[in-house]
């Protein structure tokens, strides 16, 4: 195996392991609103997050050899599609949990974490293995392309324009902005639908 492909296969792997680690902590948020007790701003954050999580590991593939290697757009395209997929998993997971239950954990005496892994997390633990598993076909179809098609590596992508470092980073901040606004949008109308009778 190549260096070039280990430092990628490493960088979708940190990944896939940092976005999930988001969403496990998004799904606290989600019930939280799900059992009207806020949340909304602590899941547009993580949302948020969600967005930019890419950009460390991307910038070890395209620091490491060119920038318009497509392996660092395999990362965000997975992101953002895995993050709709697993919002809207989620969500309706998290309709399901009986409010009682996160009362009978605050009158236990359990604070956010303990509520979160004795009654979240046994419901959503396995939609969360789910969205891993998407997150990680998502990254890595296009990334796969780029490594049996020799071509695939002159594919421009937006951030190849900027030669300074300081320029991809504010080109991949600005994208992962604009990447968030369809999934806020998610957010708030998957919301709507879940609060209809």
């Amino acid at each position: 195996m190549s260096e070039q492909l280990t430092i990628c296969l490493i960088a979708v792997a940190t990944d896939v392991v940092l976005i999930v680690l988001v969403l496990a902590g998004l799904t606290q948020f989600l019930a939280r609103r799900a059992w009207n007790q806020g949340g909304v701003g602590g899941a547009i954050l993580l949302l948020l997050v969600t967005q930019f999580v890419w950009i460390a590991p991307a910038l070890l593939i395209v620091e490491h050899e060119r920038p318009d290697q497509i392996a660092a757009y395999a990362l965000w395209f997975g992101n953002w599609i895995g993050t709709m997929f697993a919002l809207v998993t989620l969500q309706r997971t998290t309709a399901t949990i009986p409010p009682q239950l996160a009362q009978t954990a605050r009158l236990d005496g359990l604070g956010a974490f303990g509520t979160w892994r004795n009654v979240t997390w046994p419901f959503l633990g396995r939609d969360l293995a789910l969205v891993a598993l998407f997150l990680l076909m998502a990254t890595l179809l296009p990334f796969w392309f780029c490594v049996i098609e020799p071509n695939a590596g002159n594919t421009i992508v937006i951030f190849q324009r900027f030669l300074s470092p300081q320029g991809r980073l504010a080109m991949m901040a600005a994208v992962s902005l604009i990447g968030a606004l369809p999934i806020l949008a998610g957010f708030f109308l998957e919301g709507r639908a879940l609060s209809r009778p």
